[in-house]
């Protein structure tokens, strides 16, 4: 007998693995062992959490007198300083001074001028995006950006925009921050935009509350960043100087999974 010849005429799948593989496909085309996308795990990593909080009562601060007030009120708040629930104080930015591998994506933001004021007072971009401001104001306004490095600033852009819902976009070619400024009277008128390339960074909401994710395991030095509040001086034309930034660290250790806490505090 030649066994290697009969061998040789024995199927490759056997009547009950072909019975099995066709079970499986009419399944999975009737999506019974299709996985539901909730099911994706979500990306690993740790969290870092924390509150920026005013110690104490927040001060009184001093207001600006307004031309146009039929569109501005007759004073406004320079936004200096916006404390809510517990003391927790918005619009402050926190970041990673040593962050992990990584490319920030965060979405292209978008400026709002409306009641004389900037809306958001404080925003991230990514490096190379555009920042779209929108004049939703029946008054001229002059949105002036100006990067600073220390103390020294130079103009990143300068335009009008006299028309109620008149928009513009501005690409943020170079990393830093922007003092964003309207130089048509309304010297109250200020915002920040931090540009940048690092993805963990993040800026305090309403309650002072902030969360950074999808960390890597290991010890990261946390930095806060906050604008000040204390009035020094005032320039010709009425603006006024402020003291500068409060920033303060803290270095943190992250686990595998789980969340680190980092809280600040101003005073």
């Amino acid at each position: 007998m030649n066994t290697k010849n009969n061998r040789s005429r024995e199927p490759l799948f056997s009547k009950s693995d072909l019975a099995f593989a066709i079970i499986v496909c009419f399944a999975t085309s009737l999506g019974f062992l299709a996985v539901p996308k909730n099911h994706i795990a979500a990306p690993a990593g740790g969290s870092i959490t924390g509150t920026v909080r005013f110690a104490g009562a927040a001060p009184k601060l001093e207001k600006a007198k307004c031309i146009s007030p039929e569109v501005c009120g007759k004073t406004h708040s320079y936004d200096r300083l916006i404390t809510g629930k517990d003391g927790g104080v918005e619009y402050t930015l926190i970041y990673l001074a040593n962050p992990p591998a990584g490319k920030a994506n965060f979405p292209a933001p978008t400026v709002t001028q409306v009641n004389c004021g900037y809306t958001p007072h404080m925003a991230i971009a990514t490096r190379g995006s555009s920042v779209t401001f929108v004049n939703q104001d029946p008054v001229l306004h002059n949105v002036h950006g100006y990067y600073y490095i220390g103390n020294d600033r130079s103009t990143a852009f300068n335009f009008a925009q006299p028309t109620k819902g008149q928009s513009s976009s501005q690409q943020l070619r170079k990393p830093g921050m922007v003092n964003v400024e309207c130089d048509a009277g309304h010297t109250w008128m200020s915002s920040w935009i931090w540009v940048t390339d690092n993805p963990y960074a993040a800026v305090t909401n309403a309650n002072g509350s902030y969360s950074i994710d999808g960390l890597p395991p290991g010890t990261y030095t946390v930095v806060m960043w906050h604008e000040g509040w204390k009035i020094v001086d005032t320039q010709p034309g009425g603006r006024p100087v402020f003291s500068g930034a409060v920033v303060e660290q803290k270095q943190i250790t992250v686990p595998s999974s789980g969340s680190t806490s980092a809280d600040f505090e101003l005073k």
